[in-house]
């Protein structure tokens, strides 16, 4: 009895060594490299052929049948200090991303940027298509831009054909401006009415010129036709002024007196004067500021009531 339980013992622990060495590694077999379960994410050289694996949770295995399995190696290789590197590789020949092959690009010049993002001698890629074909002069013009001899470059989007009239005229908050001869640009987004000479940035968001107020959301940018630049003030991140109007988020608050505003919650986007009580934009009705119990403190406001502890 004694022996039959230490070969069933033995049984279980080499049936358990077998699943988890199936688990963790690869393997081969006669049809072929072979992943385990958990086997990472990344290129692998078997059999004489290279591979890209999806990993656990992209599971797929792609044969890279153009690739020189024995001169093929992953790029971090090459360049250790650049992150993602990993996810390229070359045999001196082609260049790979994530299994997919970059077409054209020169594997013996090949330079990698950052994550879906390298150059040879000739062109830039933005994953497997060519932003640039001028990286001998792509270089970075600073906040967030990049310029050849030809083009500005967001991304891999061009945003100026003047890369010589390109000039960075600083970040503020999140929001990067550059010039060039056609007007005014943050990011993508152009705001070529500007008058670049009196072109000024404000926080979050918004800037001025010498007769408009602007105003970036994301991408979108809006003018605000009803606000004065020359005395426009932004108080916070929904609140902006000037000399006649209070705006949230570029909305006019009705009849709202600047001299008297005051934000009461930035969170909940309620605010006041001193005759009138505001939602957003819009006037909550029956709420008079002067009528705000003394020492309560304040709870929440909508559209319809204004409520104290």
């Amino acid at each position: 009895m004694a022996l039959k339980n230490q070969i069933r013992r033995t049984f279980v622990i080499m049936g358990l060594l077998g699943f988890f060495s199936n688990l963790f590694s690869c393997s081969d077999s006669k049809s072929g490299f072979k992943p385990g379960l958990l086997t990472a994410r990344g290129y692998y050289v078997k059999n004489g052929k290279a591979y890209w694996y999806g990993g656990f949770s992209n599971a797929e295995l792609i044969e890279l049948t153009s690739a020189n399995a024995k001169s093929f190696i992953t790029l971090d290789e090459k360049f250790p200090n650049v992150e993602f590197a990993s996810s390229y590789a070359s045999d001196g020949k082609h260049v790979y991303f994530n299994g997919g092959r970059i077409k054209d690009a020169d594997g013996q010049t090949f330079e990698v940027l950052g994550y879906g993002w390298g150059k040879d001698a000739r062109n830039v890629y933005s994953w497997y298509s060519i932003v640039s074909d001028d990286a001998q002069h792509y270089v970075d013009a600073k906040g967030g831009l990049k310029k050849d001899s030809k083009h500005v470059y967001s991304g891999d989007k061009i945003v100026s054909d003047d890369p010589e009239s390109l000039k960075f005229l600083g970040t503020v908050g999140y929001h990067s401006y550059h010039s060039d001869s056609r007007g005014i640009m943050s990011g993508r987004t152009r705001i070529d009415s500007a008058d670049v000479a009196t072109f000024r940035p404000l926080d979050h968001g918004y800037s001025v010129d010498k007769s408009q107020v602007f105003l970036l959301e994301t991408t979108k940018l809006e003018i605000l036709k009803d606000a004065d630049a020359k005395s426009f003030q932004v108080i916070s991140e929904f609140y902006t002024k000037d000399a006649v109007s209070v705006f949230w988020r570029g909305e006019k608050l009705t009849d709202a007196n600047p001299g008297t505003f005051k934000i009461i919650s930035e969170e909940h986007h309620c605010s006041c004067d001193d005759k009138r009580v505001y939602h957003h934009n819009k006037i909550v009705p029956n709420a008079d500021p002067a009528k705000f119990p003394a020492g309560k403190k304040y709870k929440y406001c909508n559209d319809s009531e204004i409520v104290f502890d």
